[in-house]
């Protein structure tokens, strides 16, 4: 059987709306517009990881009351099991990683020009 593909999905940002920052660690926000929706769409074409650097049981329980079936107890070397989110604060492999604040390397030239002043 081959492994699904995996997809890497950051939190704040990108599925909590996080509009005070991180404020004291608490998951205070509402999602992002089509984040719900983003995310189921993309459960069903692959595994998914939510990555965030907050507790992971409050990020789990923030969205098992959005919705989905959550895990945070996995100390496997890749992720998947489609259908439910992992929720982790570790990097795992993954085919893309879906942030609000990255910066895409395609050189370091590049990276350097679009990183310092």
């Amino acid at each position: 059987m081959a492994r699904p593909s995996t997809l890497a999905v950051d939190f704040d940002g990108v599925v909590h709306a996080y509009s005070r920052g991180w404020h004291d660690g608490t998951v205070y926000d509402v999602p992002v517009p089509g984040a719900i929706e983003g995310l189921r769409a993309l459960m069903d074409e692959y595994a998914v990881f939510i990555h965030t650097s907050r507790r992971v049981d409050a990020v789990a329980a923030w969205l098992t009351d959005q919705g989905f079936d959550c895990r945070t107890d996995y100390d496997g070397e890749f992720w998947n099991e489609r259908g439910v989110l992992l929720v982790t604060n570790r990097k795992l492999p993954a085919v893309a990683y879906l942030d609000d604040r990255a910066v895409r390397f395609t050189s370091w030239n590049q990276a350097l020009d679009d990183l310092l002043p």
